[in-house]
């Protein structure tokens, strides 16, 4: 059947098919018969209309059936017998239908790109590393002793500086409506001036009094204006702070003394400083490797990433007791859309790289992850049972493109000249808020490209931006490539967790999220 590629980019094509008429034809009268014993028209009894009535009735349904029907059959099989393989559903740009003659439909599609390798075996990285010292664990041990204090009744007491009292508080400020607040938790300050109003009340006694906000107060809503308060004390605690010695470290674990506690909370700052160090040091790998290798990615899959966005999205905006309906989704994509135009890059960067190190996973790896996974979840299913759960909601094909990228992460680390930094308290806040400043775009230099707000570009005219549409994914019937590029697949951070399992294709979210500012992991204690 003739067809014709056309090249529109490297990762956009279209193919133009002619459908001889005898075809064209005969989807003409299988979809008139379909329709025929369904249809009523008045004046004729059921499925007895004539087909000129019907075809003149119903010419648009019949027309676009004929139409679906021819390009699902040809597309497909028309595309890769013209030497492309489409990654998306087709788009018609032209459709030239008419019975009893040759159709003719131009459709465009998406393609995998071709990813040029960097030289990804001759990097020179810093690893940027937290210090751990002696103040570092103080720190954290002063954290843990905060964490363990009590907070114990006082008995026929009064509220006093330094105490933690629970009160019940209606205020009304002026010209506008009273609200209630209901089991508030203070820590008394005597030289707070609502504070000070509370000394010397006791459990269940009640006190009403004014206050007047200074003019310039940061609530420019109640600056300068009188509020009345009536509060009521309902309880009232004084906190028991543990001294840090060796009955501390005994209260935390099974410690023999103080020394034995600094000695494991300083193991476990060291393996987060490590972690959060080799976290950073793939994200600059990944952003040498980007830089070095720029290619074009299909828009399609960048859709299906801002779709994934878009979703995790809406479940955090719903966690939070708000309405997803009415978040800006256009703005939302299109604030999103470089970091899933890097995501999407990322996973085809690294599936070249895994096919290129021939780095596979075996299935037994794959088994022991997932068991792993059981026993930290006390999945009580037998494995067999579990593993095709799995596979059927797609996790299994996440799991293996988190191993697989894992191991091309040390790939590259074997291979790379890597010089560690070690970083004082100082030095390391200052680099995540560097990192925190870049990913939300606002510009650290004068001229820093990091973003637009507030920098010497603000008042720039750029234009409108083009928003990207919700993507469609799909690969064709005929399709047998069986994709080693599901590698680069989103990582199941949470085997059991449900997904749709798209093109292997997209980046690895885990790639990118290491691209992000990550503070040190918090220690297990």
């Amino acid at each position: 059947m003739p067809a014709t590629l056309h090249h529109q980019s490297p990762t956009r094509k279209t193919v133009e098919v002619t459908v001889p008429a005898s075809e064209v034809s005969a989807a003409f009268n299988e979809v008139v018969a379909k329709i025929t014993p369904k249809v009523r028209i008045p004046g004729f009894r059921p499925g007895k209309a004539p087909r000129p009535v019907l075809m003149q009735k119903y010419a648009r349904e019949i027309q676009s059936d004929v139409a679906q029907q021819l390009v699902e059959k040809h597309f497909w099989k028309a595309a890769q017998d013209a030497g492309a393989l489409p990654i998306s559903h087709p788009s018609l740009e032209k459709l030239d239908l008419k019975e009893g003659a040759d159709a003719v439909f131009r459709a465009q599609f998406d393609v995998a790109p071709e990813v040029p390798l960097p030289d990804y075996k001759a990097m020179v990285l810093t690893k940027k590393k937290r210090a751990v010292d002696e103040a570092t664990v103080q720190e954290h041990l002063e954290g843990l002793r905060q964490r363990a204090v009590k907070h114990l009744p006082v008995e026929d007491g009064a509220v006093a500086a330094g105490l933690v009292v629970t009160c019940d508080i209606r205020v009304k400020p002026q010209g506008l409506k009273a609200r209630a607040y209901q089991d508030q938790v203070l820590e008394i300050d005597g030289t707070r001036p609502f504070d000070a109003e509370l000394v010397g009340l006791k459990v269940d006694e009640k006190k009403a009094f004014t206050l007047t906000h200074p003019a310039d107060d940061a609530n420019t809503t109640l600056a300068g204006k009188t509020l009345a308060y009536e509060v009521k004390v309902k309880d009232l605690r004084r906190k028991e702070v543990p001294v840090i010695g060796d009955e501390f470290a005994k209260d935390m674990g099974a410690f023999e003394n103080l020394d034995a506690l600094k000695a494991a909370v300083s193991k476990d700052l060291e393996e987060a400083a490590e972690r959060d160090a080799v976290a950073r040091l793939h994200a600059t790998m990944l952003d040498t490797l980007l830089d070095a290798a720029p290619f074009e990615v299909p828009r399609s899959m960048v859709g299906l990433q801002l779709d994934d966005y878009c979703q995790e999205f809406a479940q955090s905006v719903s966690r939070q007791g708000m309405d997803p309906k009415k978040v800006n989704w256009q703005a939302y994509r299109q604030y999103r859309l470089n970091d899933a135009e890097r995501a999407v890059r990322s996973g085809y960067l690294l599936q070249a790289i895994g096919n290129a190190e021939s780095i596979e996973v075996p299935e037994a790896d794959i088994d022991a992850e997932i068991r792993t996974f059981m026993v930290e979840n006390q999945v009580q299913q037998p494995f067999e049972a579990f593993k095709a759960e799995l596979e059927k909601r797609g996790n299994a094909t996440e799991i293996k493109g988190r191993l697989r990228t894992d191991r091309i992460f040390d790939r590259l680390l074997t291979t790379a000249k890597i010089t560690e930094e070690l970083l004082d308290k100082a030095a390391f806040e200052a680099l995540v808020e560097l990192e925190r400043k870049r990913e939300a775009g606002i510009p650290v230099n004068r001229f820093d490209a990091g973003g637009l707000e507030g920098g010497d570009l603000e008042g720039q005219e750029g234009g409108e931006p083009v928003a990207v549409a919700t993507a469609e994914h799909v690969h064709g019937p005929d399709c047998d490539h069986d994709h080693d590029h599901e590698a680069e697949e989103k990582p199941a951070k949470k085997a059991s967790k449900p997904r749709q399992e798209k093109s292997a294709a997209k980046a690895d979210p885990e790639a990118q999220e290491k691209s992000k500012a990550r503070k040190t992991a918090p220690v297990k204690e």
